[in-house]
């Protein structure tokens, strides 16, 4: 994630050429798919501009070429008129690639531009050469406004110039100091046209990067968030629950079962673990706790929930087991300790360390969690008052045997 979050700052500083922002490889798909909706409206604007210009400047027709005024007032209403409004339903109801779009819109402004060259070679007016500079300022919002890709600038900027160069050659006045003003026309326009369709790339360009880094941002701190929460849930000496934890854990459990669910909650404590930390150190104590810790997680069994309450007290909590299930069950949590064989020579009970469970078995509508545990707790000293290493569990009033009373 951070490598992530290093390489959209990269691309952000504009490092490519001459200062473009360069897409990593990895987002050039996310990106055209963000911007193609946007694309796609500028080639229509683009063509309803350009279209409504291109009609309102029919009135200066009798000005520009009076010679040629009812051939340009055919070419503005009918020709261009209905081949843009053909355009623009195709660009809204037809489905195709952008690219397609684009060299379609492309191709119609270039007839607009090449119908006012052909005024220019047919009419006797030097008004006429006023449709060259029209059809560069044309150049220019096109450029400015389509949200084109480079290389289609070029091509349509070179075409538009080659066509007002052979509408000059063959226009009413030959002369060729108007071949080096086309030259120099075409440079001062479409010159700061491609400036100004490298900024706004640019500008898209940075947007979406700036967004990307947002979000990666977003995702770093999520994952962080959800770090920091499960560590905070976590007992950082034996990797299991601890009390907020396993609170957190058996409430989701409970959540996911019926009111009339069973619920066992056992509490587990290490026989003399205060003998075994003064006898053999408390480095080996901690080691100690990591594995019986470990043990009773995995007799716990997917279904349990395995938990460390604080020092050598453990809890175990399982929803949805049976009564007659949870004797031999508990008997399984206590087992899996005292086949670890960890060597106790000052405990009373055996020679290997071991532990002590008492168990509630109850109803999760009938008792609430906390009495629950207060039961399994005195059910787990009445285990180590009896001699510890063994089971006690606490008969709650069963199901069953109240239903029998009542009938």
């Amino acid at each position: 994630m951070q490598e992530e979050a290093t390489e959209l700052d990269r691309a952000l500083e504009g490092r490519g050429w001459l200062g473009r922002v360069a897409i990593p490889p990895g987002r050039m798909g996310a990106f055209a798919a963000q911007t193609q909706a946007m694309r796609r409206h500028a080639l229509s604007m683009s063509v309803l501009i350009g279209l409504g210009f291109y009609l309102a400047f029919a009135a200066g027709d009798w000005f520009t070429v009076p010679d040629q005024v009812w051939l340009a007032l055919t070419f503005r209403f009918a020709i261009m008129l209905p081949l843009g409004l053909a355009v623009l339903y195709w660009l809204h109801h037809v489905r195709s690639s952008l690219m397609v779009q684009q060299v379609v819109t492309c191709g119609f402004h270039l007839l607009a531009v090449s119908l006012l060259a052909f005024l220019v070679t047919r009419s006797d007016s030097a008004n006429a050469l006023g449709f060259v500079f029209a059809s560069y300022a044309a150049l220019m919002a096109m450029v400015i406004s389509m949200a084109l890709p480079v290389r289609l600038v070029m091509v349509l900027a070179i075409t538009v110039m080659l066509v007002q160069a052979l509408a000059i050659a063959f226009g009413p006045i030959q002369l060729p100091i108007l071949q080096l003003h086309n030259l120099m026309t075409a440079i001062v326009i479409v010159g700061p046209a491609l400036f100004a369709n490298r900024t706004l790339e640019n500008e898209r360009r940075r947007h979406f990067l700036l967004i990307e880094r947002e979000e990666s941002r977003k995702r770093q701190l999520a994952e962080q968030r959800d770090m920091l929460s499960r560590l905070a849930a976590l007992d950082p000496l034996t990797d299991i629950a601890n009390r907020r934890g396993f609170h957190a854990a058996l409430a989701s459990d409970l959540g996911r079962v019926g009111p009339d669910a069973l619920v066992a909650i056992a509490m587990v404590d290490i026989d003399h673990f205060k003998l075994y930390n003064d006898h053999y150190g408390h480095a080996a104590g901690d080691r100690a706790l990591r594995r019986v810790a470990q043990a009773l997680a995995e007799a716990a069994g997917p279904v349990g929930r395995a938990g460390r309450l604080g020092g050598e007290e453990f809890i175990i909590a399982v929803t949805g087991i049976s009564s007659e299930e949870i004797e031999l069950y508990a008997e399984r949590l206590r087992a899996s300790v005292q086949r670890l064989a960890l060597a106790h020579c000052d405990s009373s009970t055996a020679d290997v360390v071991t532990v002590s469970v008492g168990v509630v078995l109850g109803l999760r509508d009938r008792a609430d969690i906390p009495t629950l545990f207060e039961t399994a707790d005195a059910a787990l000293y009445r285990a180590k008052a009896a001699g510890r290493n063994r089971v006690v569990i606490h008969d709650l009033p069963r199901p069953n045997a109240e239903a029998c009373r009542t009938g």
